[in-house]
């Protein structure tokens, strides 16, 4: 039990670090998503599909290039 308390720690640690390290990116594309939303440039649904699209893309390259 000893190791898999110390294995949960550590990925907790881990997801607490990366969690603040995003936060500060997440704030800023979020700031310029009401202001592009107000001013009509899209609507929710593309500007969600372009992020999920994103981070596929950067995923696949990131696990290929680190495998």
């Amino acid at each position: 039990m000893n190791a898999i308390g110390s294995m949960y720690s550590a990925v907790l640690f881990l997801g607490v670090q990366n969690s603040s390290s995003v936060q500060p990116v997440v704030a800023v594309e979020r700031t310029v998503f009401y202001r592009e939303k107000a001013a009509r440039m899209y609507s929710a649904l593309p500007y969600a599909f372009s992020q999920v699209t994103n981070i596929i893309i950067f995923l696949t390259n990131m696990t290929s290039t680190l495998v």
